[in-house]
């Protein structure tokens, strides 16, 4: 089954079901399509390669964060794939928690909003703010309420990158996509994470500076420690065997 042209991905923890029905209904009721797994992954399809199919059609990702979902392994992997495709994240916090590990690092460039104290305010926030990312109309508040709590510890909300801006010139990757020490370097780490590995190894290969930083960042996937140890020795020879 296709997925549809363009739609917002709701990443979610399975312990935040209600809330993350509530925020699909508000948002489609705006005429924003969504896509979310409890309803949207067809019966007999593999989960994790309709998930990867799923964010990677999305036009934005809406983040549901909470105590929930920041300990959230799967997660993490979902913002990762959102990030390396450059899809815009809007986090919307359902508790007054700060993030931590591998999400203050994905957050770190993002403006979250509270769902409280004004819960439907920041609903409608969160809908304009992303048919402004998108290009969508946004709906005008008739009541001239503030729409939102927004923290004050973020920047703007995350909108597409100008072009018109300087960018830093980009250095070739670790590993090449396809190279034969990529598609080892794939098989290694997707004996412990599954398809997504793939989309992680481009991910760590064109983010990571050196080949240590590019081990790294790709152990961090990997969660028992003496596993990890394993992968870590595995990815240095291929690394060290490369012309």
């Amino acid at each position: 089954m296709p997925e549809p042209a363009s739609h917002v991905f709701i990443c979610f923890s399975s312990k935040d079901e209600a809330v993350a029905r509530e925020v699909v209904d508000f948002l489609e009721a705006q005429g924003l399509k969504c896509w979310i797994s409890l309803r949207d992954v067809p019966p007999g399809q593999n989960y994790q390669e309709t998930i990867v199919q799923a964010i990677e059609a999305a036009q934005a990702i809406v983040f549901l964060f909470s105590e929930h979902s920041s300990k959230s392994g799967e997660i993490k992997k979902e913002l990762s794939i959102g990030g390396s495709l450059n899809a815009p994240v809007f986090p919307l916090r359902l508790a007054p928690i700060a993030p931590s590990g591998a999400l203050r690092y994905e957050l770190a460039i993002r403006q979250w909003i509270d769902i409280f104290p004004h819960r439907q305010y920041a609903l409608g926030k969160l809908a304009d703010t992303i048919k402004q990312a998108i290009g969508a109309p946004a709906a005008a508040d008739s009541s001239g309420a503030p729409l939102a709590h927004a923290s004050p510890m973020r920047p703007a909300a995350p909108v597409r990158s100008s072009p018109a801006k300087t960018r830093a010139r980009p250095h070739a990757p670790i590993v090449a996509s396809g190279s034969k020490e990529f598609e080892t370097i794939r098989a290694l780490l997707a004996r412990h994470i599954g398809p997504i590995a793939k989309i992680l190894v481009e991910k760590a290969a064109t983010q990571a500076k050196t080949p240590a930083e590019f081990c790294e960042q790709l152990a961090t996937h990997v969660n028992a420690p003496a596993e990890r140890t394993s992968f870590l020795q595995a990815v240095r020879a291929q690394l060290a065997n490369k012309p």
